[in-house]
């Protein structure tokens, strides 16, 4: 009997299964509906992500070759102690791709209230242009970039981008330049290194800022007490030929380069060209000395006007005795340095200009440069004009460069704006130096620098930094008529000078353009009243920096480096020290 109930009893359970127990049937209920609902959100999801990415892929698709492609950032610009003049800043950029907007009108009237560079029409013309591509705003804040993304208008796009900034402000700014809304160098180092800095690379100039500061304000002074229009500077280094300060004023800002005009942007230190006057003379004497047409003791008859001619050429002074080669370059006598280039002759002298780089434009890593302005034929008259600085322009820089020569080491160095330091890139490629000047002939010409500063009868006496050991040479000319001859009230007074002229280690060149005569200078607005005192406070603050500490000029090791016995002025007193 017992098989056949269980055999029956597995025959009822078949047919008729027992009843499923009801929390175990809840349990898998749910099980399953949660795994249907992970499953069906998970095939939306990627039917979403693929929509996604299909859309992305059309649209830039549709935008290739529209939005500018991103650039590798710019590099910097920093100066030879690694102080920043010239960086990146990120940005955001709102475009837009007109074809995509829907409503233009609706869009400008959305858009108007958050970009205040444009009004409604404006922007409405914008966003119906014929092309895929409108810059709107190149610096938006992120609040207004919250604001515009939330308008949620169709077309209107977003892209990161860096603008350029110049932490330093006017600081430099004609070395630096500028650049375009795209990164690409306009003017100064920014265009012409622009390949290098584009690709990333950092650039350090040969610049001290804390000097370009100290030269700007001390020129910018003269500027503002003389009612001058403007006025430059330039300090080198003689032995390397970098250029440490490169000042142009009026200056302008960088960063808002918009705002600038013609006269601001012009660059008076290397682009400007002038007559340089008796600062010359510096250059005359040295090729006289050089060439052997003269010596030290050799005097020149200058007691009455020298007619060259048509050219009537008279001293300022009247000096009825002849004077000694280094009274003419002291008491600075015009026609004792036409006697003495009389002597030199045209080819000695062209000879000489143009081994100083005074017929070309110098080898500076900025486009602002000029040719310096030659006669087209040299006769005497010529020989003679250009002895004292008259019918010849060139620019500061070009003085510069040309008087650390005949006062330096006697070694032209092509001047820089890269920083020349053994082990970096400009390092690794030495100037090209010539020698033009013996250690006799700039031995004399600093020792007779010297003396135009130190002397009583010196014309540069206002430039005496004492302890400093200042040699120089003042210059005073009319300005040329653009129509021919030369403005009577219209002056360039400038002031060449070598510190420690012992020494010899730095040159200043300091112009101001057009300066008018003042109560306290007597009506004068000359070299020596005008531009030699802001060469004084130049050298007083920046000397230390320098790490040129004063001396006293009469230790014996100092008075050995000069030459002592000159005698100055009818007298003939020899000076005890300079």
């Amino acid at each position: 009997m017992t098989p056949r109930i269980t055999v029956t009893s597995r025959l009822r359970n078949l047919v008729l299964p027992a009843r499923p127990d009801p929390a175990r049937s809840r349990r898998i209920a749910e099980v399953r509906l949660v795994v249907s609902a992970v499953v069906v959100l998970a095939v939306f999801a990627a039917i979403a992500a693929r929509v996604m990415l299909l859309a992305t892929d059309e649209a830039n698709a549709r935008t290739a070759g529209i939005v500018p492609p991103p650039k590798a950032e710019r590099g910097q610009i920093l100066d030879r102690k690694g102080r920043l003049l010239a960086t990146n800043l990120p940005i955001t950029v709102l475009h837009a791709d007109p074809s995509e907007i829907m409503d233009p009108a609706a869009a400008a009237r959305a858009l108007a209230p958050l970009l205040p560079r444009h009004d409604e029409g404006a922007l409405a013309r914008l966003l119906t242009k014929d092309t895929r591509y409108v810059e709107l705003d190149r610096k938006l804040t992120p609040a207004r970039h919250a604001e515009i993304l939330n308008l949620g208008i169709p077309g209107i796009h977003f892209r990161k981008s860096t603008l350029r900034a110049y932490p330093s402000g006017r600081l430099a700014a004609h070395i630096l330049g500028q650049v375009d809304p795209d990164n690409n160098g306009l003017a100064g180092v920014e265009k012409s290194l622009d390949a290098r800095l584009a690709s990333g690379d950092d650039v350090t100039l040969s610049i001290d800022a804390g000097i370009q500061a100290i030269m700007a304000r001390e020129i910018n002074k003269q500027i503002h007490i003389f009612e001058a229009i403007g006025g430059a500077g330039v300090m080198l280094d003689i032995s390397s030929g970098e250029i440490l300060a490169l000042v142009s004023l009026p200056d302008f800002n960088p960063n808002h380069f918009g705002a600038t005009d013609a006269d601001t942007r012009f660059n008076r230190a290397t682009l400007g060209l002038y007559e340089m006057g008796s600062t010359f003379k510096v250059l005359n004497t040295a090729m006289a000395l050089e060439s052997g047409t003269t010596t030290l003791d050799r005097r020149y008859e200058v007691a009455r006007p020298l007619r060259i001619g048509g050219h009537r050429i008279r001293d300022y002074k009247v000096y009825d005795w002849p004077l000694t080669v280094p009274e003419i370059l002291v008491l600075s006598s015009n026609i004792g340095s036409a006697r003495m280039a009389a002597e030199i002759g045209a080819e000695i002298q062209k000879t000489y200009l143009r081994r100083l780089g005074m017929f070309e434009r110098l080898p500076i890593e900025i486009p602002e440069t000029a040719t310096p302005l030659v006669p087209r034929s040299w006769r005497q008259s010529e020989i003679a004009t250009i002895s004292y600085g008259h019918g010849i322009s060139v620019t500061p820089l070009h003085l510069a460069s040309a008087v650390a020569t005949a006062s330096g080491s006697g070694l032209w160095t092509p001047p820089t704006l890269l920083r020349r330091q053994p082990g970096d890139e400009a390092g690794r490629q030495q100037p090209v130096r010539q020698k033009l000047f013996s250690e006799d002939t700039t031995r004399a010409v600093r020792s007779m620098m010297r003396l135009v500063v130190k002397h009583p009868k010196g014309t540069g006496k206002k430039a005496e930094a004492r302890g400093y050991m200042v040699g120089g040479k003042t210059g005073t000319t009319e300005k040329i008529r653009p129509e021919g001859g030369y403005y009577k009230d219209r002056n360039i007074a400038s002031f060449a000078a070598t510190f420690p002229v012992h020494d010899p280690r730095y040159v200043l060149v300091v112009m101001v353009d057009e300066p008018k005569g003042q109560k306290h200078s007597y009506g004068y607005a000359t070299g020596g009243w005008v531009a030699a005192p802001a060469a004084r406070h130049i050298i007083e603050t920046a000397a230390p920096l320098l790490g040129i500490h004063p001396v006293d000029e009469k230790a014996p090791e100092i008075r050995q480096k000069l030459r002592l016995d000159f005698k100055i002025g009818k007298e003939e007193k020899t000076l005890a020290s300079f």
